[in-house]
């Protein structure tokens, strides 16, 4: 049942699911999945996060943070910058951003 929900809604997690943050380090930044809860960004980036915290409205994941600042889903190639950091969208479709590089300005 679970997973004709998640083809009809999306992924699901639940208490039995792993909470594995779906990232690579690469040589100029990291990748991200966009489904990433800022929190575990915070943690692989070992940053505290409080620019993202004042400005992310009702986002819990990266792609949600970048949807709010940026007030639409971006394109791939098209970028936020908060703090430090680029966040530039690298997989998206019509409906949600996939993947987004994060590199130091």
């Amino acid at each position: 049942l679970e997973d004709i929900l998640e083809e009809i809604v999306g992924d699901i997690t639940d208490e039995f699911d792993d909470e594995q943050v779906d990232f690579q380090k690469l040589e100029d930044g990291y990748s991200f999945a966009g489904r990433t809860s800022l929190k575990d960004f915070y943690k692989v980036l070992d940053i505290e996060g409080s620019g993202f915290e004042a400005e992310k409205g009702e986002a819990e994941t990266l792609s949600g943070f970048i949807v709010e600042k940026a007030g639409r889903i971006l394109k791939n190639s098209e970028f936020v910058v908060q703090d430090d950091l680029i966040l530039t969208v690298t997989a998206s479709d019509k409906r949600r951003i996939k993947w987004i590089k994060v590199q130091k300005k």
